[in-house]
């Protein structure tokens, strides 16, 4: 699939032959951390990968909810439709297909999607995540009050020296020199091309501070 970047065919994700497991998450991560920086610039690779492990999550850990007082019905109506039936009408609505005739099995399906809910809260950039997030952050203030003050902190990535360190530049980020202050466009450049770079920055601003 790489050959830029597994150029000998071996090192790929949940080889079989391998003598000891290795998920794939943290193959990924440790990829990303290496000194050699082919896996953190590749122009695909990062998108991949993420998109690998957000489907993961979703098929491991995605739910339905459904009211109680119509679950019998619910659960009679799916057993009484096939997955291939499911699968046309998910294809469909997921091109945006909703004019199109439906056959009678196909709106029964679209019956049950109206009264069944997915849980995708443990499924990293969902919107049931962000939704978990903010109920959490609502106990808080129920728990300990409202906060006296807000923080908005916005890290300047394309300004700060840290991010070329953290690039592999030999500066000493504590006796700084003119010419070690980065350069906007050659700083945004660098963090579009490394985009990893800028993450383990933002982690490292945010630690730091709180």
């Amino acid at each position: 699939m790489y050959p830029t970047l597994f150029p000998y065919g071996v090192g790929g994700f949940e080889n079989p032959r391998r003598s000891s497991k290795l998920a794939l998450k943290r193959q990924v991560k440790h990829f990303l951390n290496l000194a050699d920086r082919r896996f953190q610039e590749h122009n695909s690779f990062l998108f991949i990968v993420f998109n690998m492990l957000q489907r993961r999550t979703a098929l491991l850990h995605t739910s339905l909810k459904v009211k109680g007082s119509s679950f019998n019905d619910v659960a009679r109506g799916f057993a009484s439709i096939s997955s291939e039936t499911v699968h046309r009408v998910a294809e469909r609505v997921a091109k945006g297909d909703l004019t199109s005739t439906f056959s009678p099995d196909e709106q029964k399906v679209r019956a049950l999607l109206k009264q069944v809910n997915s849980v995708t809260s443990h499924v990293p950039g969902s919107g049931s995540s962000r939704s978990v997030m903010r109920n959490q952050i609502r106990g808080l203030m129920i728990d300990q009050g409202l906060p006296n003050f807000y923080i908005t902190i916005n890290p300047a990535d394309v300004y700060n020296p840290v991010v070329k360190f953290l690039a592999g530049h030999d500066i000493n980020v504590d006796e700084l020199l003119p010419n070690d202050v980065p350069d906007y466009w050659k700083q945004s450049i660098l963090v579009a091309r490394n985009p990893i770079v800028a993450a383990k920055f933002f982690d490292l601003y945010m630690k730091s501070f709180f």
